[in-house]
């Protein structure tokens, strides 16, 4: 692997911004966000940062259901309603939450790229003592 491109995946381990890690490996700030886009789709630089992960999580002894527990509590802790300086009722960090379940949503592999989603509703029709459900499948963009 060529020199600018190893120094390109210290920096994108950093914080994963590739970007910032392209300008960091020696790319100039002009072309730093396509630069970067072009080397995440190297499959030699791919497997590198992907090695590089797995060595971290070997070395902080960090499992997969340890990173799912802690995402979890992430998700819960900021979904509590607090009060606010003003006496309002909210989240304590909606946003925090909706994160913290998105990932938990991609390890998972429960995760859908927006413009596909297809959300399952179910219609429960009641007949008397005749009833069924029908599952119908509905695109984000028919709600």
């Amino acid at each position: 692997m060529q020199p600018k491109h190893q120094r390109f995946v210290d920096e994108y381990i950093i914080d994963q911004n590739a970007t910032r890690a392209a300008i960091a490996a020696g790319y100039s700030e002009r072309t730093a966000t396509s630069q970067g886009s072009r080397l995440l789709t190297k499959v030699k630089v791919q497997q590198a940062i992907e090695e590089r992960q797995n060595q971290i999580s070997q070395s902080l002894q960090i499992t997969a259901s340890d990173k799912r527990e802690r995402l979890w509590a992430i998700a819960t802790f900021n979904t509590e309603t607090i009060e606010d300086p003003h006496g309002e009722m909210r989240m304590r960090d909606p946003r925090a939450a909706t994160s913290a379940i998105a990932e938990l949503n991609k390890m998972d592999g429960a995760y859908v790229q927006a413009g596909s989603e297809q959300t399952q509703v179910t219609f429960i029709q009641n007949f008397g003592d005749d009833w069924h459900e029908t599952p119908l499948l509905v695109s984000e963009q028919d709600m």
